[in-house]
């Protein structure tokens, strides 16, 4: 403690919980086994939410998420205003060519195909720990891919037909 606990059948981040203290854990427990039966528990790492899309295994710029309140949990993600996006996100060249190339790396290692983002956590010292790989992340507008492309002069309709593209090339 403290510790994250994430049920395993679940996406967009519901039923994920920070545990404080041991109370907290065992009521994060009950309610995570909701979600299907199989939580994960991990240690609580504390710093800078950052994401990086990854795009036909080359990296996208990257976005860091800043909650209003709280983490970057169901109700956050998906209620306008609590949270605030920065694409590129605001850190050095020299962090960011660190994230651009753990994010290619996990997207290799774990043999992804078309795209992907992957969420990690920079603490204060710089330590870069990899939260998760999303093998299909949200893609509406407003999401954050689509904000990652921008910063490229991609916009909306170009990116997708760009994901059609790359994703039509494993059947040729």
């Amino acid at each position: 403690v403290p510790c994250v606990v994430k049920p395993v059948a679940s996406g967009s981040s519901i039923g994920v919980f920070i545990a404080h203290t041991k109370k907290e854990l065992y009521a994060a427990l009950v309610k995570g086994l909701e979600f299907g039966g199989q939580c994960v528990l991990e240690q609580y790492v504390k710093g800078r939410e950052i994401q990086v899309a990854v795009l036909d295994g080359k990296a996208l710029p990257s976005i860091e998420i800043i909650p209003s309140d709280g983490f970057y949990d169901y109700e956050n993600k998906y209620k306008p205003g609590a949270v605030q996006e920065t694409c590129p996100a605001p850190i050095s060249e020299e962090l960011t060519k660190r994230l651009q190339e753990a994010a290619v790396d996990g997207y290799h290692a774990l043999e992804m195909e078309s795209y992907a983002r992957l969420d990690f956590i920079v603490t204060e010292d710089e330590k870069i720990y990899c939260l998760e790989a999303n093998t299909l992340p949200g893609m509406t507008p407003t999401s954050l891919i689509p904000q990652e492309a921008a910063v490229l002069g991609m916009d909306y309709p170009t990116l997708c037909e760009e994901l059609i593209r790359v994703s039509q090339k494993k059947y040729e």
